[in-house]
């Protein structure tokens, strides 16, 4: 169906939609520039939105926050993914969850910092923040169930924990951007420590 098929009110619904999707990316864009808690004037300078027609999409800027941040979670998530799981040599296993990692954290890079303290600014965001580090722990699991098998029950909740910690988006941008190390260094750190987690050398 064409733009001319479409009936007034399904017009109005479409450009609703649109400029809804543009002012969160708007709010986004925001993010990358410190803005952690744009207002609704501030995304209506940057999109180019009446500042009346944000208020009628959203409510208020809180509103507004919550499903920019909500957006970018739900784009990132699908880069952390990877096929084969639990296949192969232990370093090669490694390999690609870190490369998936570090693809998902290149993407949220810019607005790392924002998105973190939006998540834990907003309560709204606990559910989607709660059912990422659910998948990410799954995810573990399944690509290292050999190791993670040959432990007892304490040692395989402190391999999940050290593991997690490690290839955390969060220490991956301390080394990025706090130590400022070159992404192909910090990969190849992430790498090294995963490695000492689930192979450890023999004492």
């Amino acid at each position: 169906m064409s733009s001319r098929d479409l009936s007034p009110t399904d017009g109005r619904v479409l450009r609703r939609a649109d400029n809804r999707e543009a002012a969160l990316r708007s709010g986004i864009d925001l993010f990358a520039r410190n803005k952690v808690a744009p207002t609704i004037e501030e995304v209506a300078a940057e999109s180019g939105i009446s500042i009346r027609s944000l208020y009628r999409y959203f409510g208020d800027a809180s509103v507004m926050i919550v499903e920019a941040t909500q957006l970018l979670v739900e784009e990132t998530r699908p880069l952390a993914s990877f096929s084969p799981m639990g296949e192969g040599p232990l370093a090669d296993r490694i390999a690609t969850l870190v490369g998936a990692r570090f693809r998902a954290y290149q993407h949220v890079r810019p607005v790392l910092r924002a998105t973190i303290l939006n998540i834990a600014a907003q309560a709204e965001l606990a559910p989607a923040q709660h059912a990422t580090r659910e998948l990410l722990r799954r995810q573990f699991s399944t690509h290292f169930a050999p190791e993670l098998q040959q432990s007892d029950d304490a040692a395989r909740e402190q391999i999940l924990q050290a593991g997690s910690a490690v290839c955390n988006l969060e220490f991956i941008d301390m080394l990025v951007e706090r130590q400022e190390m070159p992404v192909d260094t910090a990969q190849a750190i992430v790498i090294r420590l995963m490695t000492n987690v689930l192979a450890p050398a023999p004492m």
